[in-house]
């Protein structure tokens, strides 16, 4: 192999890596699969397991980013957040679950525990709050900022809800703006 300036600490860590550099791989089997893929940063149990020619991208946590293949330029933190991801790029998640079941989803922001966790394929998020469009699938060109902000919401999109449980029942409308505590939410304040 040529691969060259990589860390690999831990069992299995960087197991299958042949022409990657510049590669930082801690944890049992973190960057298990990487091939190719260079300049990633990979600190966890599986944190990048399948990862072949990714690159740039930045996963800490367990099982974090574990299914990604070429993705790039993404930045997963907390425990499985990104775990599905395979091609999306240009993805930030923070917090446990974030962006969890994305795949191919591009351009998102994820800043809470479960924040955009079923996001698949949608694009251009952003969730910023605990559960914060959590349920959303394929919607894009969402903002929801608050805690259970456009929690419901899967389809919908170019929505703006800012506020505690803002469009919390909002499933598939699209080109709302709801902007206040339980502004467009028709559901019973979450205890």
């Amino acid at each position: 192999t040529t691969g060259s300036y990589n860390n690999f600490f831990g069992a299995y860590a960087g197991y299958y890596n042949d022409t990657g550099c510049h590669n930082n791989f801690f944890g049992f089997r973190a960057g298990f699969s990487n091939t190719t893929g260079s300049d990633n940063n990979f600190f966890g149990n599986c944190a990048g397991y399948c990862n072949t020619e990714g690159e740039n991208n930045n996963f800490f946590g367990d099982d974090a980013g574990r299914f990604n293949t070429t993705g790039s330029n993404n930045n997963f933190f907390g425990d499985n957040a990104g775990r599905f991801n395979e091609t999306g790029c240009y993805n930030n998640f923070f917090g446990s679950y974030a962006g969890r079941y994305n795949t191919t989803g591009c351009n998102n922001n994820f800043l809470g525990h479960y924040a955009g966790r079923d996001n698949t394929t949608g694009g251009y998020n952003n969730f910023f709050g605990c559960q914060a469009g959590c349920s959303n699938t394929t919607g894009d060109h969402n903002n929801f900022l608050g805690q259970y902000a456009g929690r419901s919401n899967t389809t919908g999109c170019h929505n703006n809800f800012l506020g505690f449980q803002a469009g919390f029942s909002n499933t598939t409308g699209c080109n709302n703006n709801f902007f206040g505590r339980l502004a467009g939410c028709t559901t019973k304040e979450v205890i």
